[in-house]
């Protein structure tokens, strides 16, 4: 069943659909018609006419009651077939259709022209605005246009629409005569002529109306009297409308007048033709309805409904039965279609009879045909809103037109059933409905006797609204393209509904097809003459270009192009061929500019696009001498890379030349807006990218200058922090002294394809001095001084640095506004090269919006008070060979007119260079500073003991002005001077050294400050000069280390050291080794060797490889007591170590305490007949110390990643105990005579033990506790990066126990041993290795024929000695405690059969570990080490031989 409510898009295809009533009224109606200012009586009640609430049951054509709740009628003045009026149908002018565009293009406001609502220059299309607003609010033109054209349309042959359904014959009630009256008007041509000429015939329903003012008369008995008598006479089809035009009692100028005026100038508005060419409209200061009450506007209305719910439906409702009756047979199917084809074959007299030519030279039926008689059944369901029975005659009424070639009636019938099936509820495919207008359309132009533009343009608004209602916006634009192509402004309005209906897409807007059609809309309007509404689509275009999805879009290179691979586009693009709208048309309606869209889109894709539409905007308002307007779009031209070089020559001339015709045009009319404007033209060429800008302070220097924050623990400098450094942001780029010269770099490029000149380039800057004042423009010396470039030449898409020079005449704060020049010399440029600054989110509108602080990060700070120092660096070497020294020094001269306190010089890499004590010179006798590197000393002792700080600090800084106490531990051998005067130079002695073979990147700070250090601050601000230096370090010698145990003494270690020679032409000479360690002392034992060889000189010729070896030995101390030894074990560095990272890991209290000095061992072995090297009473000694902590710090950090550096210095000391560090001086052996040195640190030759490990291991008392679950996993995953770090993988593994014997007598006299055996007393000596642990032994000793328990553990599976050579006598099994570092001799006897060499290496040892310290006063030890779950392996272990021990049993052996 059809629905009731219809909506608003329905509604006006219903509306222009709806039935129309003859209304015929006496002369005396018309004069009270004029009265209210209405033209005719049909005005008088059409207002009425529209949304009439029925509210009543009708039944359909089949019988079925459906119900209607409201029907809108048309009330016409005349009706009238002719050929004239055909006409304007068929000869449809192209100026008529203008005429009318242009009209309603010129009835709507100014503020309707504006850009739409959902479009920003900002940030494009907003989509989700476009899908919520309604297409007609974006073109209000469009709306009255489908209005002005409906209500153009005019009766045919064809249709019933435009045909009355009824007559209304209206009398005055004061008529004395009413009956005669309406018989009178029943007998009227018009009526005469519609009750022949229209659909209805004799069947037109005549109603009559009395219309009684009581103003005339107010004998209301007469008039109900002369009303009973019509009624009488005429019957029910009449009614009484009382209306009272008495002024008297309405309000001069009250409000009711107004709404009563309202109600007919609304409606005449839409329904009167528009103000222009087409013919007048409704005057808008006429009071309509200016003698009625809103009483009498309700007996109208109340009058209208009456007619219609009475007599009118019910009426059409009996013709509709009375049709469907007559055409039942035909409707049914094979019947009818026999009969038509039995009438189209064999009786051609009967067609004659039923079809005939009408007036515009079309077939069509009579109207008491059964073609028409179907037709004006279905045309009447219509109108009653039964849409389904409707759909179904005009389907069958099709079928018979089609047979009989009516194509007007076909065309006809074929639009109503595409209308019906989008009138009726039911969501229908396009197949359903699109076909239909498509072949109404292609029929009314090219079937018929002649083109039905008219008809065919109606078809497609009317289809157009329905697509709207039912928001089916994908198959819009092929509808609206479907317009004859002979009307221009016409398809320019339908190409710009097209634009909107691709926006309207449900799933995805298309703005790439809004943007195409937009353009040909705008093509089109500019060929019809109207420019704005052709700049207004173009500004369309241009804005959705900005969209980032188009943008994204754009940017495909694909084979798809603009038109777009889809059904509809591919349709749309060709009906806009066949409108003329190719290349040929396009070619000629951009002929001025030079380029035609088709070549823009195929050779230069979208990016050309947006430059021939800015290049239209740009001419159009030339035109219109909109110079600023017109300057917008030129400068947008401006740096798009992808246009033709000819076309970006073109524009730049011709923005060049709006320029000068401007110019001058202001000037003569002394315009100041053109004066301001030429200082702010603000073009996309060059691009300067002001995130690329650099600030250098002093440019003819090397290095980066800034303000850095020192640490006075010698931590490397940071950036300051904006509130230390400057009050504002000024801060971050640097600051500078007064009087210095201060480099503004910018990154120029061109983005053209074709050069340009930058002339006069400069910048802009603003200048705040300290008191408040702004660019003071006093007489006196400026604030700053801007360099000038005067010309800068930029070849096609070339990139330059431009170089600007500021320099600043007083303290204050100086910010970069922009950069200014002259293009071409032509035209004065400003760029602006500000950015955005901090985001602010403090109040609520800064959290709710995007709120930016003032930027001023391209811009400085002046203070006087700062340091100006000039520092250079000279004969620093950019190769060296790895352990190889070179001489260089910094020169740092003070430019500033304040002395400098407090002068520092921090490197990154310790290890790679070496300070000296600097020397000050005036400005005149500058020198350089000549020292040794290795301090010769004669007589150099072999062993000397030291007293070490084994604090592990930070030695990368060193003091060179200022006090020296605060000269870092590391830097002590350096002395400071006490200030830098201004003119004054300081020179620094420095060494380079190649430290590490490859490429280094390093950095020297050199910070100065004129303030000296505050007490008790942890750091301070300095203007800092940060050196970058480049050196590669190629190998010259491969220095490599390893360790032996010693075959005559258990207590020493054999320590060898090879060196390799990697130069292949070039031979070294070994000067000097030095060993350092805390426990051994180093003698050689293969160096004469080679000096008996060389000539008392021990030299490695290219490519060579020799090897020194040396013996360590323990160095006793003097000290053999227990006490002294435990109290040595305490204090030693591993345990220092043990219990400052136990408590860092469990306590609470992070440790704090430093480590205590060490004493260290030098061993220097001179090589040769020279002085030795100074190695521990010169500053080489500070500068070896400082590379071993470099060196240390390396690996903590790789092994402990975990750990914060600042705690480094109190949980590892510099040395261990039982490490050693070696140094090889060596020289060139001739040649340049290049020295150096090589190094090798933490040589262990004491038993590797894991102690670190140990302090993972919980106290017993003293854990802190740990509330938060995070704090538990933190301290989980600190033991569990330390317990598998880098160095517990590669740690070798040794015993901490080991057994040698030897042998002490022999006894072989038979009067003593009582038999021919040997006997044969052994010394067998346990040394324990481990200086952590004592240990509990039981040492088994095993004689041949018991092997089994040996070989059982694959242990001495090489032994071969006879199984009864020889046997332990006496007791083989020996309880015993060895503290820690030391030895326990037992005597043991054997036997042997025969004097002669045996194997006795056979024995087992079991320990367990005893915790230090725990023994009683004669030094043993009892307590068991406890095992926890980080303890070493070695607390209880088994030894065995691991190699054979042989001893000669003989009268030698003794």
């Amino acid at each position: 069943m059809p629905r009731a409510g219809l909506a608003q898009k329905k509604e006006f295809v219903a509306k222009a659909l709806c039935p129309r009533i003859l209304l015929i009224a006496s002369p005396d109606i018309h004069d009270a018609c004029s009265v209210n200012g209405l033209q005719s009586p049909a005005d008088l009640l059409a207002p009425f006419g529209q949304d009439v609430s029925a509210q009543i049951t009708i039944q359909d054509g089949q019988g079925a009651p459906y119900f209607l709740d409201k029907i809108n009628v048309r009330f016409i003045s005349d009706f009238i077939i002719e050929k004239q009026q055909q006409q304007q149908q068929t000869k449809l002018t192209n100026a008529d259709v203008d005429d009318l565009v242009t009209s309603c293009i010129g009835a709507s406001s100014a503020a309707e022209h504006a850009d739409p609502s959902f479009m920003s220059l900002s940030s494009g299309i907003d989509k989700k605005a476009a899908a919520h607003d309604e297409v007609s609010a974006w073109s209000p033109w469009y709306t009255l246009f489908r209005q002005q054209w409906v209500n153009r349309m005019q009766p045919s042959e064809h249709e019933s629409f435009m045909h009355p359904v009824a007559c209304l014959l209206v009398v005055s009630g004061s008529d004395p005569d009413p009956v005669g009256s309406l018989r009178s008007l029943s007998n009227h041509p018009t009526v005469r002529r519609a009750q022949t000429q229209s659909f209805a015939g004799t069947n037109l329903l005549l109603y009559y109306m009395v219309l009684h003012d009581e103003r005339r008369t107010t004998d209301a008995h007469n008039v109900d009297h002369r009303f009973d008598q019509v009624r009488k006479t005429f019957g029910q089809h009449c009614s009484l409308l009382r209306i009272n035009s008495n002024t008297d009692l309405l309000e001069p100028e009250g409000t009711e007048r107004s709404k009563i005026s309202a109600i007919w100038s609304s409606h005449l508005a839409s329904t009167q033709p528009l103000a222009g060419p087409s013919g007048p409209s409704a005057d808008k200061d006429v009071c309509y309805g200016s003698m009625l009450s809103m009483r009498d506007v309700s007996a109208m209305r109340d009058a209208v409904k009456q007619m219609m719910v009475r007599s009118v439906v019910p009426h059409m409702q009996y013709v509709v039965r009375l049709l469907s009756d007559q055409t039942a047979s035909q409707r049914r199917g094979i019947t009818g279609r026999l009969f038509s084809a039995g009438r189209r074959y064999f009786g051609n007299a009967s067609k004659a009879n039923v079809t005939s030519t009408g007036t515009d030279g079309d077939m069509y039926f009579r109207y008491d045909s059964p073609e028409a008689m179907m037709r004006l059944l279905a045309d009447y369901s219509f109108m009653l809103k039964d849409f389904r029975f409707a759909q179904s005659v005009y389907q069958v009424a099709r079928r018979d037109f089609l047979a009989e070639k009516a194509w007007k009636c076909y065309a006809g019938a074929q639009e109503m059933v595409g209308l019906c099936k989008l009138m009726w509820e039911i969501q229908a495919t396009k197949a359903e409905f699109d076909s239909n207008f498509e072949d109404a359309i292609v029929t009314y132009m090219t079937k018929t006797h002649a083109p039905r533009p008219f008809l065919a343009i109606r078809s497609v608004v009317l289809y157009y609204e329905l697509l709207k209602h039912h928001r089916m916006y994908t198959f819009a634009p092929v509808a609206l393209l479907r317009i004859p192509s002979t009307f221009v402004s016409l398809s320019a309005l339908m190409n710009e509904q097209a634009a909107y209906a691709y926006l309207k897409f449900p799933v995805r807007p298309e703005v790439r097809k809004f943007s195409f059609y937009a353009m040909i809309a705008s093509q089109l309007y500019q060929r019809a003459g109207l420019g704005s509404m052709a700049h207004r689509c173009l500004r369309m275009v241009r804005v959705a270009l900005l969209t980032p999805a188009t943008r994204e879009r754009r940017t495909e290179d694909d084979d798809e192009g603009i038109s777009g691979s889809g059904e509809n586009e591919k349709s749309a693009v060709a009906v806009n061929e066949k409108q003329g709208l190719a290349a040929e048309d396009a070619k000629d309606a951009t002929t001025e500019s030079g380029a035609s869209t088709d070549e823009v889109i195929v050779h230069s894709r979208w990016a050309a696009i947006d430059s021939f539409i800015n290049h239209e905007l740009g001419r159009q308002c030339m035109a219109a001498q909109n110079y600023d307007e017109a300057f917008q779009y030129f400068m947008a031209l401006m740096g798009d890379d992808k246009i033709p070089p000819k076309l970006q020559s073109k524009y730049l001339q011709e923005l060049l030349q709006l320029f000068l015709e401007s110019d001058d045009r202001a000037a003569s009319a002394d315009a100041p807006e053109s004066q301001s404007r030429q200082g702010s033209v603000q073009l996309s060429i060059p691009n300067i990218d002001p995130n690329l800008a650099r600030i250098i302070m002093s440019p003819s220097l090397e290095g980066d200058d800034g303000l850095l924050d020192w640490p006075l623990d010698g931590s490397a400098p940071a950036p300051a922090e904006p509130s230390v450094s400057a009050s504002s942001d000024h801060g971050r780029n640097g600051c500078c002294s007064v009087g210095e010269v201060v480099a503004v770099l910018l990154v120029v490029t061109n983005p053209l394809t074709i050069g340009v000149t930058l002339n006069n380039f400069t910048l802009d800057c603003r200048f705040s001095s300290t008191d408040g004042s702004v660019d003071s423009d006093s007489d006196s010396e400026p604030d700053f001084e801007v360099t000038t470039v005067p010309s800068v030449i930029l070849e096609g898409g070339q990139t330059t640095m431009v170089t600007v020079e500021i320099v600043a005449r007083r303290s204050g704060e100086l910010s970069i506004v922009g950069a200014k020049y002259l293009l071409c010399d032509i035209l004065p440029t400003f760029k602006s090269l500000r950015l955005p600054g901090r985001r602010l989110n403090n109040t609520k509108e800064q959290q709710t919006g995007t709120v930016y602080s003032p930027d001023s990060t391209l811009g400085f700070r002046v203070d006087p008070s700062l340091s100006h120092l000039h520092i250079t660096m000279h004969d620093m070497p950019d190769t060296l060979m790895s352990g190889s020294v070179h001489q260089a020094s910094i020169h740092i001269e003070n430019r500033g007119a304040l002395p400098c306190q407090n002068i520092a010089i921090w490197l990154s890499h310790p290890s790679f260079f070496d300070i000296k004590s600097p020397h000050m010179f005036s400005k005149e006798d500058v020198s350089t500073v000549s020292q040794e590197v290795y301090p010769k000393q004669s007589g150099a002792k072999d062993a000397e003991s030291t007293s070490v700080q084994n604090t592990l600090q930070d030695c990368s800084e060193f003091l060179l002005v200022g006090d020296s106490k605060q000269q870092l531990l590391g830097a002590r051998h350096l002395t400071p001077i006490d200030c830098l005067e201004p003119g004054q130079t300081l020179v620094v002695p420095l060494w380079a050294r190649g430290d590490r073979v490859g490429a280094h990147s390093l950095s020297l700070v050199v910070g100065a400050n004129t303030e000296a250090v505050r007490p008790g601050s942890l750091s301070r601000v300095m203007r800092s000069r940060t050196f970058d230096v480049d050196l590669l370090v190629t190998p010259s010698l491969r220095v490599n280390a390893f360790v032996r145990p010693s075959t005559l003494n258990p207590h020493e270690r054999l320590l060898g050291i090879e060196v390799e020679n990697m130069q292949p032409d070039l031979s070294v000479q070994l000067v000097q080794t030095t060993f350092s360690s805390g426990n051994y002392k180093l003698a050689p034992i293969s160096v004469k060797k080679y000096q008996e060889t060389a000539g008392s000189k021990v030299v490695v010729g290219p490519r060579q490889t020799i090897s020194l070896m040396f013996r360590a030995s323990p160095h006793e101390t003097g000290s053999e007591g227990s006490e002294d030894r435990s109290m040595q074990q305490k204090t030693t560095p591993e345990h220092f170590t043990i219990n400052a990272l136990r408590q860092y890991i469990y306590s609470n209290d992070k440790p704090k305490q430093h480590p205590g000095s060490i004493d260290l061992i030098y061993s220097n072995t001179v090589l040769g007949d020279h002085d030795g090297i100074d190695c521990v009473h010169s500053s080489l000694h500070s500068y070896i110390l400082r590379s071993q902590a470099h060196r240390r710090r390396n690996m903590l950090r790789a092994n402990y990643p975990m750990i914060p550096e600042k705690f480094y210095p109190a949980l590892f000391p510099l040395f261990e105990t039982f490490g050693i560090d070696f140094v090889l001086f060596w020289t060139e052996d001739g040649g340049q005579g290049r020295s150096g040195h090589h190094s090798i640190t933490g040589i262990d030759l004491g038993v590797p033990y894991d102690y670190v490990n140990e302090a993972l291991n919980p106290p017993s008392e003293g854990v802190g506790r740990a509330w938060l679950a995070n704090t538990i996993n933190e301290r989980e995953l600190l033991i569990q990066s330390i317990a598998n770090r880098p160095s517990v993988v590669n740690h070798r593994n040794e015993r901490p126990l080991d057994v040698t014997m030897r042998v002490a007598a022999v006894n072989s006299d038979p009067s003593t041993t009582g038999s021919d055996m040997h006997v044969v007393e052994v010394m067998v000596t346990i040394q324990n290795h481990s200086w952590r642990y004592g240990y509990q032994a039981e040492l088994s000793l095993i004689s041949p024929a018991d092997l089994e328990q040996l070989v059982g553990e694959q242990v001495r599976l090489d032994y071969s000695g006879p199984r009864s050579a020889w046997s332990w006598i006496g007791k083989t099994d020996f309880l015993l405690a060895v503290d820690a570092q030391r030895s326990v001799v037992v005597t043991a006897r054997l036997a042997c059969m025969a004097p002669g060499m045996i194997d006795i290496g056979l024995w087992k040892l079991r320990a367990s570990a005893l915790e230090p310290g725990s023994g009683d006063e004669s030094g043993s030890v009892g307590v068991p080490a406890v095992r926890h779950p980080y303890s070493s392996k070695s607390l209880e272990c088994v030894v065995h031989p691991i190699m054979p021990s042989f001893v000669t049993v003989g009268p030698s052996a003794e």
